[in-house]
């Protein structure tokens, strides 16, 4: 599945998340995120970034924890709002 803006992923440990914007850094994918509950109302309390990552043919998502990658990252998508 292709991640795209206004979609909602589900994670492994079943957190679901609203895709709200997406970058390009140093050749990777990023996507801003924010929590939805069960009802799919926003959390805004509980928003993250996510990494693409493509392996052959399936794509998984890792949450960004770095502080300073975060730091960067989160200019990078401001920038595009």
């Amino acid at each position: 599945m292709k991640l795209e803006i206004n979609t909602i992923i589900t994670l492994e440990n079943q957190e679901r998340y609203v895709v709200l914007n997406e970058t390009t850094y140093q050749d990777k994918k990023y996507f801003l995120v924010m929590a939805v509950d069960e009802k799919k109302e926003i959390i805004p309390s509980n928003v993250a970034i996510i990494e693409e990552i493509q392996d052959h043919d399936e794509i998984f998502v890792e949450k960004v924890t770095d502080p300073e990658q975060l730091l960067v990252l989160t200019k990078e998508l401001k920038a595009q709002l």
